[in-house]
């Protein structure tokens, strides 16, 4: 039962990872949500009127959605699904403002796991600690951004020495949560 669980856990991870950045190139999800509505409408005609408090259409573009994403976590287990996505994302999202973070956050929202994600970091900056979450880390440096409070998707990029940026035992989601809260709970978080 165990098996069954994580594989249906980890297959809809895998589709919400493998629609986040079509979803994103769409830009709306309202837009998503009327084609999948005009997708459903003929078939709503055959449905009760009300489920659940609501019409046949919405109810049917629900259910639509959750096996889109169920279809591309299975695609998503594909190597070559899997290097076409990074491509796409090495080559045309990047260039969407935002976009890592929102990966990363929706990443730890979903409890994922993901290899290039933005991990939170603490910074030392003199006598203040800022945070921040790492990009990169090679020879003794560390690239890290510092997002502003309480609008995390912009900031600034320092350049620093490894000594001074300390691992926060937290997910990007909860540092988002205190960004947007302009820090509330940062003082409980292990380094």
């Amino acid at each position: 039962m165990k098996s069954i669980n994580q594989f249906l856990r980890d297959t809809l991870t895998g589709g919400i990872l493998f629609l986040l950045p079509l979803v994103i190139m769409i830009m709306v999800v309202k837009k998503a949500h009327d084609i999948l509505l005009q997708i459903s409408a003929p078939l709503a005609k055959v449905m009760p009127d009300i489920i659940l408090g609501l019409d046949g259409s919405n109810a049917l573009a629900i259910v639509l959605l959750i096996l889109f994403c169920f279809i591309g976590g299975l695609l998503f287990r594909f190597v070559t699904v899997q290097k076409w996505m990074s491509k796409l994302e090495t080559n045309v999202l990047c260039y969407l403002p935002g976009y890592a973070m929102m990966k990363s956050v929706t990443t730890d929202a979903i409890g994922a796991t993901e290899k290039t994600g933005l991990h939170p970091v603490m910074l030392e900056d003199g006598d203040d600690l800022r945070i921040g979450f790492l990009v990169e880390e090679h020879g003794g440096m560390c690239t890290v951004f510092l997002p502003d409070a309480p609008k995390h998707d912009s900031g600034e990029v320092k350049i620093v020495p490894a000594a001074r940026v300390k691992a926060l035992d937290v997910h990007a989601n909860t540092v988002t949560k205190s960004l947007n809260s302009y820090g509330k709970g940062a003082l409980h978080w292990k380094k």
